[in-house]
């Protein structure tokens, strides 16, 4: 006997972000200006409504120590007042011994940094973690034999970005461990140029995505702009890129003073909870779309009303400032779960979607984003994988239907 439950579900719209202006210095050397960098995170903020205001002073092959006295840095420094000034090493030097690196790297970075600062005490320190040669580092490694290969080097590369992060109370672009996971998982996707050191186009474009991320604290999925690079591989390269800058948000960004507005809420009857997991944030406000107000750190709101109310939470702190929004719907009949025998189970790895089906009968799987917008639909009649890194990561929800209409199976499912 077929059981049918009319299921009040409280939907929670994923996260949205204001528009966000941002003003950043890059200083470096071919590893930013090769395919321009910078104006492809430009035109990638653009696509997601976002701004990107830059300078660059990237000499080929420049050290932290050349910039440490170079005249056009200087003035690049002076020039206004930064919201972020990134520094990006001689692609080398950070990957040598630790001793060395501690003579040769670290006191310039802290001289760097001390001169951003007495620009504007508030603007952000960003280590831009680089990318270990295809093969090692042919050049050094007699000297050096730990940086022979590419993981070594890389594990170098990852240590004194960090441990430069920590020393100047700054954060970090995580780039570098971004091109491992690429490396990693997708071989075919080739990040490097001829040489094998510098960016091929993909290469770029996974750097700027990682730099949208962690400059803007938004995922870059759902950019329309791909650089040229097949969908496939640019959905995947920014698919990476988030996850690899979001899920450990706290690892690249352990120390400095830079804001990431961010909560989590549930729904319980008419009362929303919210729980506030901002970064750096010593004030905030929330609005919950009904005219009410809080300065609390995680409140909750009764509302007295049916309906879709969009909430609000800046943070801020004495030096900068982020605002997210998020929408929740109170009261919504929505959708209707249908416990049934019916064997049938769906779940998620990643990007993947995983139906198993005894092929009893022919189902129609569908899939809607929380607007309720089909998004992906098919007929299956076995067990099935489904690569979904078309679409941009987030919450779902599944629905399973006989070929006469019966819903047999609905329920959320997360890809990331």
């Amino acid at each position: 006997m077929r059981k049918s439950t009319l299921i009040l579900l409280f939907i929670i719209l994923p996260i949205l972000a204001i528009a966000t202006t941002r003003k950043v210095l890059f200083i470096g050397n071919s590893y930013v200006f090769t395919n321009n960098m910078p104006l492809v995170l430009q035109q990638l903020a653009t696509s997601l409504g976002d701004t990107l205001i830059y300078e660059e002073s990237v000499p080929g092959g420049f050290t932290f120590q050349g910039h440490s006295t170079d005249a056009n840095t200087l003035a690049k420094i002076k020039a206004q007042q930064w919201d972020i000034v990134v520094l990006q090493e001689q692609s080398q030097r950070p990957a040598f011994s630790p001793g060395q690196v501690a003579t040769d790297v670290y006191p310039f970075a802290r001289k760097l940094d001390s001169l951003v600062r007495d620009n504007k005490a508030c603007t952000e320190t960003m280590f831009f973690m680089t990318w270990g040669r295809k093969n090692g580092d042919a050049s050094n490694c007699a000297s050096y034999p730990p940086i022979c290969t590419y993981e070594g080097m890389q594990q170098r590369l990852r240590e004194s970005y960090l441990q430069m992060a920590q020393d100047n109370n700054a954060i970090v672009s995580p780039v570098g461990a971004a091109w491992k996971q690429v490396r990693d998982s997708f071989s075919s996707i080739d990040l490097y140029s001829p040489d094998e050191s510098h960016p091929s186009v993909s290469g770029t474009y996974l750097a700027a995505c990682v730099f949208y991320a962690s400059i803007f604290h938004k995922n870059p999925i759902a950019s329309t702009f791909n650089n040229g690079l097949p969908a496939t591989d640019a959905n995947n390269l920014k698919r990476i890129a988030g996850k690899v800058v979001l899920d450990s948000f706290s690892k690249w960004n352990m120390h400095g003073n830079y804001t990431y507005a961010n909560f989590n809420k549930s729904v319980a009857g008419k009362t929303a909870t919210f729980t506030n997991t901002s970064v750096y944030s010593t004030n905030n406000y929330w609005t919950f779309g009904d005219g009410g107000t809080s300065t609390a750190v995680s409140p909750s709101r009764a509302y007295a009303v049916n309906g879709k109310y969009q909430v609000t939470l800046t943070a801020s702190n004495t030096c900068f400032t982020e605002t997210k929004k998020d929408s929740v719907v109170i009261g919504t009949t929505s959708i209707l779960q249908n416990n049934t025998n019916q064997p049938l189970q769906v779940f998620s790895n990643g990007n993947t979607i995983h139906v198993l089906h005894n092929g009893s009968m022919a189902v129609l799987f569908e899939l809607f984003d929380t607007n309720g917008r089909r998004v992906f639909q098919t007929s299956i009649q076995a067990n099935t994988v489904y690569n979904k890194s078309d679409i941009a990561v987030g919450n779902y929800i599944y629905r399973c239907s006989s070929t006469d209409g019966k819903v047999l199976q609905t329920n959320k499912i997360n890809l990331y």
